[in-house]
């Protein structure tokens, strides 16, 4: 399983018109395979804007990658454009080998 982050700033003018897409966003995610999509946006910086949701292949986040850099109705309220929506895949990682190595060697 992947862990998905978009993340991006509004034109300040067209905020509401992001806000009125980003409520029809979370079934348009589901419909492509994202699940427990969520958003925010920053509290000490108004327009700031992130999303996250789960997939469970590459694939799907290459493809939902693909289809959020070209929805360019959603990317004209963006600043900056397309360029600026980031879009970051993350996998969980396994620390349970590193903690048992540190306990034996003593640390």
């Amino acid at each position: 399983m992947l862990t998905v982050f978009i993340e991006y700033k509004t034109d300040g003018s067209k905020r509401d018109r992001c806000l009125e897409l980003l409520a029809s966003m979370a079934g348009r995610m589901e419909a492509m395979g994202a699940r427990q999509y969520r958003h925010w946006e920053g509290l000490e910086q108004p327009g700031l804007f992130v999303e996250a949701f789960d997939v469970e292949t590459v694939e799907q986040y290459e493809r939902i990658k693909q289809w959020r850099r070209a929805d360019q109705a959603f990317c004209e309220c963006i600043a900056g454009g397309a360029a600026k929506l980031n879009i970051w895949a993350f996998r969980p990682i396994d620390l349970a080998d590193k903690r048992s190595k540190q306990e034996s060697d003593g640390r």
